[in-house]
C-alpha cells in the first residue's frame, strides 16, 4: 500500500530560492511596468500642454478679428486677445509657484521648470500684440481721419458758421423771448395812449 502524498510545507516553498527568484522577477517587472506608464503619462502631458498653447495662439488671432468684425471696442478686443494667448503660461507658472512665509523668513518657488512658463507668457504677449496691431493701428488711422475731416468741414468756406452749444443756444432764444415781449409791451402802451388821445 502506497503512502499518501504529502504536499510540501507552504514557509519551505515560500523561503526556497526558486520562490524568491519569482518574487524578485515579479517585481522588477512591475517596477518597469510603472516606470514605462509614467513616462508615458508625462509625454502626453507634455503634448497636451503643447496643443493648448498652440490652439490658444491661433484662437487669440482669431479671436481678435471676430471681435473687430462684431463691432466690439478696441479694449475688449486688446484684453480678450492677451488672456486666451497667455492662458497656457499662466497655467504653467501658477502650477509650479509656491509662496510660503514664516515668522523667520519667506521664499517662494515659481517650480522645477519655470523657464518654459516664462517662455510661454513671453511667447503669448509677443504673438497677442502682433494680432491686434493691424486692428489698433487701422482704429487709430480712422479716428484720426474722422476728425481731420470733421476739421475741414468747420474751417470750409460754404459751411463756416456753425451752430453755438445748447447753453447759449438757450440763452439767445430766452433774451429774444424778452424783447418780443418788450416790444409787444411797449407797442401795446402806445396804442393805450393813442386811443386816449382820440378820446380827448
Amino acid at each position: 500500500m502506497l503512502a499518501p502524498h504529502q504536499p510540501p510545507d507552504l514557509d519551505s516553498v515560500l523561503d526556497s530560492d526558486d520562490s524568491q527568484q519569482i518574487n524578485q522577477e515579479t517585481a522588477r517587472y512591475l517596477n518597469h511596468i510603472e516606470s514605462k506608464l509614467y513616462a508615458d503619462i508625462q509625454t502626453r502631458k507634455r503634448i497636451d500642454s503643447g496643443l493648448l498653447f498652440l490652439a490658444c495662439q491661433f484662437s487669440s488671432c482669431s479671436l481678435s478679428w471676430l471681435l473687430f468684425n462684431l463691432q466690439v471696442t478696441l479694449s475688449i478686443i486688446q484684453v480678450a486677445s492677451a488672456v486666451v494667448s497667455l492662458l497656457p503660461g499662466l497655467i504653467d507658472v501658477g502650477d509650479g509657484f509656491s509662496f510660503s512665509l514664516s515668522s523667520e523668513s519667506w521664499e517662494f518657488s515659481l517650480g522645477q521648470k519655470p523657464l518654459i512658463g516664462i517662455i510661454k507668457l513671453l511667447i503669448g504677449g509677443a504673438v497677442s500684440m502682433q494680432g491686434t496691431s493691424k486692428i489698433t493701428t487701422e482704429v487709430i488711422v480712422t479716428q484720426s481721419q474722422i476728425s481731420q475731416t470733421y476739421s475741414e468741414i468747420r474751417s470750409s468756406e460754404g459751411l463756416s458758421f456753425q451752430l453755438p452749444n445748447v447753453g447759449f443756444s438757450l440763452l439767445i432764444g430766452l433774451s429774444a423771448i424778452a424783447l418780443l415781449g418788450i416790444f409787444k409791451k411797449v407797442s401795446t402802451t402806445d396804442n393805450n395812449k393813442g386811443n386816449q388821445d382820440n378820446e380827448n
